[in-house]
């Protein structure tokens, strides 16, 4: 499932915002988590964000059964100029589970100004529960996909 939100400015105004570590920690603190540390990196044409970031979810019963609500994941995100506008790649482990989410996104220009949109994918292995918690996770992962480019949409 995808999860798109059109913004009015240019791409590289989103773009500045996303790949800036003090922007990501400020948002994840202002969407209640609990901790984030962040590092930006550039080569070779290629932006890489790592991103390292303790949340405390609600969980259903049974998953709660399995899994702290505290959780330390450690996301990766890769970004590189595609034509007029942007397209990159995540991967996000949490620690100490056997879960990975991942993503593709673009950032592109529009008449308007500018449309991200991202992709996610999620991975548990887990045996018999493994399908459920994916569905939870990518729930989870959509809204707070929601969440996070309605706060950019206040800063820009």
């Amino acid at each position: 499932m995808a999860v798109t939100h059109d913004f009015d400015c240019e791409p590289s105004r989103i773009y500045e915002l996303l790949t800036d570590p003090q922007f990501l920690v400020d948002r994840c603190l202002e969407m209640g988590e609990l901790s984030a540390e962040c590092e930006v990196f550039e080569e070779d044409g290629q932006t890489t964000i790592e991103l390292a970031r303790e949340v405390q979810r609600d969980l259903p019963k049974v998953l709660a059964k399995m899994f702290d609500p505290v959780q330390m994941m450690d996301m990766t995100e890769r970004w590189e100029e595609d034509g007029d506008g942007y397209s990159g790649n995540w991967t996000m482990l949490v620690r100490k589970q056997p879960v990975t989410i991942s993503a593709t996104f673009t950032l592109v220009p529009t008449g308007a100004g500018c449309r991200y949109s991202v992709t996610h994918s999620a991975k548990a292995k887990i045996p018999l529960v493994g399908k459920q918690v994916e569905k939870f996770i990518l729930g989870q992962t959509a809204d707070g996909a929601r969440d996070e480019l309605n706060y950019l949409a206040q800063q820009v």
